[in-house]
Parts: C-alpha cells; structure tokens; sequence
C-alpha cells in the first residue's frame, strides 16, 4: 500500500503557507487534492503531525473526508505532552475521534514516533524516557486490546541537539528493551540517507548513490516508512531526480525483509525545484514508488 502525508494545518483548515493553497499543491480544494492522489495510486493518507493535546474536534472533518473517499489513516504523532490516565486514549486525548471510529475502515491504525529529543539535555535520560513512555504506551494498548502499532521514527543527525533516535543503532536498541509486538520501526528514508551523506562528508547526493542498507534486524522491525529524498533544500524534497534517495534498492531491501506496511511518502512541498509544478513532482513521486514497489 502507497501513502501520502498530509500535514496537520491541512487538516485544521489552513491550505496556504506562502503561496495559495501550496500546502495541498495548488489543487482548489483538499478533495481535488486527495482524489488526485486517488486515482495515482495512493490508499493511505498520514496526519503529519496531531500533537496529544491537539483539539481532536478541529481533525475530525478531514478524517471524515478521508475515510469516506476510501483511504486509510496513519498517524504520525509526537511523545511530548503531560497527559496521565490509565488508558490510551486518556495518555492521548487527540486520538478519541480516530480511537472511536477507525475499526469502521480499517483493521488496524499506524502511528510513527520521535524518540524524546532537547536542545540541552542527557542522551541517556532522553533514552530512558521513550523506552519508558513505550512500555507504557504498549501495555495500554495491550490492556484496551486496541489493534494499533506504535513506530519508532529514525531521526536526522543535528548538532543542535540530544536525540537517541538519530541513528539505526539508537532506534533498534530502544525498541528491542521495549520488546513488545506493539512496537515497531518506522525506516525513514530520507533522515537515514542524510546521515550517511553527512558521515561521507557529502553536502549534496551524489550521481552514484550511496548503498549502505541498515541491518536486517532494523528492516524485519519496520512497521511503516516515511520516504522523501534529497536535494539543495535539504529532506523531505521529491523522488524527482533519481539520485535524490536510492529508493529500489531501499525497496527491494524492505520487500526482502517480508516488510507488509505502507510505503508513504513525507513530502514538504515548498521544498521542491520550481522547474515543474508541485503537482507534477508529486506524480513523478508517486510514480517512482509504485514501479519500485511493483
């Protein structure tokens, strides 16, 4: 299955960032958006990001919309927040409309996770709080028997901060301590290819692409993917240009690994060349994918 990002003030109604509507690629409105990527290949829609103490009301709409044009959902969602209760929904109060109504669509529901990360703080500890808000996290789910899959994220490298999950190592480690079958893996792509471009004192991608794959046991772990390439912008660009990301072989890695979650795209729409639409580099993304995938 092929999915596709949405990012949250999409969702809230905002479709312009700096330009009209350039948060759904200048389509007039969000259903021409999602019916255009309907009809190129994509089943699975993400909400990129809905914050725990997100007013779930003001999501609720556009989830209606997406559920009813025949999508499912994933979620990309986000650890920080102080929110105690005894259950998930109770730990993540945006999630209650989803929680309520999901088994309606689909039989299980994705959400992708950063690990806990600060501008000034101890590796370890950082560590030590998202092993521990996963174990709690799953046993919750364990406990309401809610079919949902929690997915460690793989982050970019930044000086700027303290992350434990900005690395393959760092990201499997945590979630072989939680050892628990409802958490996973989500293998971004993009933030992974960076740093091994960042390690290789590359600025930019080059023609010939970088093969280097994580180990086997990060891919049999992956429950969802985030895929984007590089470019001048940075990540989160277009699979435009071939050597943005190597994305077959990334692929055929994941197909080997017996990988059943989505391939969803994560893409920043301003980020994109202005040699052709924003609508166009989509399409060429979405393309690529499902060759690769074929």
């Amino acid at each position: 299955m092929l999915g596709y990002s949405l990012q949250s003030p999409v969702f809230l109604g905002k479709l312009s960032k700096e330009t009209p509507h350039d948060l759904i690629a200048r389509y007039e409105s969000i259903e021409s958006f999602l019916s255009s990527l309907r009809s190129g290949g994509i089943d699975s829609i993400e909400i990129r990001i809905l914050p725990r103490g997100a007013d779930e009301r003001s999501y609720r709409d556009l989830i209606k919309i997406v559920w009813d044009m025949g999508f499912q959902l994933t979620v990309h969602g986000h650890v920080a927040g102080e929110h105690p209760g005894e259950t998930f929904v109770e730990a993540y109060p945006s999630m209650r409309y989803i929680l309520n109504h999901f088994h309606e669509y689909q039989e299980g529901l994705t959400m992708t996770l950063h690990a806990f990360e600060a501008k000034q703080g101890n590796r370890e500890e950082l560590r030590r709080r998202t092993v521990g808000l996963l174990r709690e996290w799953s046993s919750m789910l364990q406990a309401d028997d809610l079919p949902i899959r929690l997915a460690l994220e793989n982050n970019r490298r930044k000086s700027s901060k303290a992350d434990p999950g900005d690395c393959i190592d760092g990201v499997l480690s945590m979630v072989n301590e939680v050892s628990s079958p409802y958490v996973g893996i989500c293998w971004d792509m993009g933030h992974y290819y960076s740093n091994l471009l960042t390690a290789s004192k590359l600025e930019f991608p080059p023609e010939e692409p970088l093969m280097k794959l994580p180990p086997s046991a990060f891919l049999e772990s992956a429950y969802h993917t985030h895929i984007h390439g590089l470019g001048p912008s940075g990540t989160h660009n277009a699979l435009t240009e071939r050597n943005s990301l190597p994305l077959e072989h990334y692929v055929d890695a994941l197909k080997q690994a017996n990988y059943q979650g989505v391939y969803n795209l994560e893409l920043t729409l301003d980020k994109f060349d202005a040699d052709r639409s924003m609508s166009d580099h989509i399409a060429a993304s979405v393309q690529r994918l499902k060759e690769a995938k074929a």
